[in-house]
């Protein structure tokens, strides 16, 4: 079902706060399962907190993720309850650690979170851990809200699992779009064999004809690597113009980067997820500064004041290089849940799952202005509007990614952009 597109004034709660609430305030944050007993989904007590779950990377290839979005859900908690909560309940964060990218941890994580009676969790970042997040969501009956995991159709057919990510199908398009405009002809593909990183290869490769755009080359690799030589030199002999990157993995598209430029391959990339991920402009600048282009296609837009200072105060608060979409649609999540909350009367299950699905075009933080979630009994994934996409391109001047406004408004033109 394609939702309406709308022109809206954004309404976004303000993102002022201090270093004491953003390092959390113990009536709002746990990661602890102490209290898990006292608020679930199913309570509704008027005295007793709503119990909301996070599933977090604490650990692994990418812990600096993980310390970004405990962080990120302790601010969005200390918003949420210091507006009065929940028709008055605070929300409790109890967060659980996936371990990184492994189904395994993230299976663990997830079994403990719905035991711990939470009314939703949020998470998990990477495509591959959503899924495993979802199935179990699915078998406990409690409703499951992702944020980043772009894989296409996700969500397709699972009654508790929600998202507010744009699908891999819609940004590859507006990657192509992007390749015309600069004169990329042939391209090469890097990508790496997580869900997210075959879901990208998979679109890139469906869609290149129709743009008339060639694939000289097309490599991959499992993640986290451990060395990208080979593929390095495989992307420097294909004779491609640009290479379209297929990996949220920020630490696997750094060591990327740096083996091409160790190797003499300095061809531009380009491409969403790792290429800008918590953490990488400052382990990646030095080799993104001597490629010949980095671009980072987001649904951040840093022109939008809100996000903008949004962004900024987590980057002080958690001495963390912040960049990409993955801060604001977590908080967005967060949002979202204590939206659908506050119509389900605190309750999760079916509960939950009916008010999301009636709460309508929900403006977010995430995407320029206009853009929104709209979840329907058929369409469980966002984001939708006129302006998804936001691209940036790496400054060497400045060891900083810097917004591209002709670039972005390229990147918004497909139709297929917008659902």
């Amino acid at each position: 079902m394609k939702p309406r597109l709308r022109s809206r004034h954004r309404r976004l709660l303000p993102v002022a706060i201090g270093l004491a609430a953003l390092a959390g305030v113990a009536a709002c944050s746990s990661s602890s399962a102490s209290s898990a007993g006292a608020a679930g989904a199913g309570s509704s007590s008027s005295s007793k907190p709503i119990l909301i779950g996070l599933a977090v990377p604490l650990t692994g290839s990418n812990p600096s993720e993980g310390t970004s979005e405990l962080a990120i859900a302790k601010y969005a908690v200390s918003v949420i309850n210091g507006k009065g909560g929940v028709d008055g309940r605070k929300l409790q964060l109890v967060d659980r650690d996936t371990g990184g990218v492994s189904p395994t941890g993230a299976v663990s994580a997830f079994e403990s979170l719905t035991s711990d009676g939470v009314a939703a969790v949020i998470g998990e970042y990477t495509s591959t851990n959503f899924q495993a997040g979802c199935t179990i969501a699915m078998a406990q009956h409690v409703v499951l809200i992702g944020h980043a995991s772009a894989t296409t159709g996700l969500t397709d057919g699972k009654t508790y699992c929600f998202r507010d990510a744009y699908q891999v199908s819609q940004s590859a398009g507006a990657m192509f779009e992007t390749a015309k405009a600069m004169g990329w002809n042939p391209i090469a593909i890097a990508a790496d064999t997580t869900s997210f990183g075959v879901s990208e290869d998979s679109e890139f490769r469906q869609l290149a004809a129709s743009y008339g755009i060639k694939i000289a080359a097309d490599v991959s690799w499992t993640s986290p690597a451990s060395s990208l030589t080979a593929q390095a030199l495989k992307l420097g002999d294909s004779g491609a113009k640009a290479v379209f990157i297929g990996s949220a993995s920020g630490p696997d598209v750094t060591l990327l980067a740096k083996t091409m430029v160790q190797n003499g391959v300095k061809l531009p990339i380009f491409g969403p997820g790792g290429v800008n991920a918590p953490g990488v402009p400052a382990a990646a600048g030095t080799a993104y500064s001597a490629l010949t282009g980095v671009y980072d296609i987001t649904s951040y837009d840093s022109q939008v004041t809100a996000a903008q200072q949004f962004m900024s105060l987590i980057s002080k608060e958690t001495g963390i290089t912040q960049g990409g979409e993955n801060p604001t649609q977590l908080y967005d999540a967060f949002m979202i849940a204590a939206a659908g909350l506050a119509k389900s009367n605190g309750q999760g299950g079916m509960a939950l799952v009916s008010a999301l699905q009636s709460l309508g075009e929900f403006p977010t933080m995430s995407g320029g202005p206009g853009t929104y979630v709209d979840f329907t009994s058929t369409q469980h994934s966002g984001l939708f509007g006129p302006h998804l996409y936001t691209i940036y391109k790496w400054d060497g001047a400045s060891s900083a990614f810097a917004v591209d406004s002709s670039l972005s408004a390229v990147a918004n033109r497909p139709s297929g952009v917008n659902g």
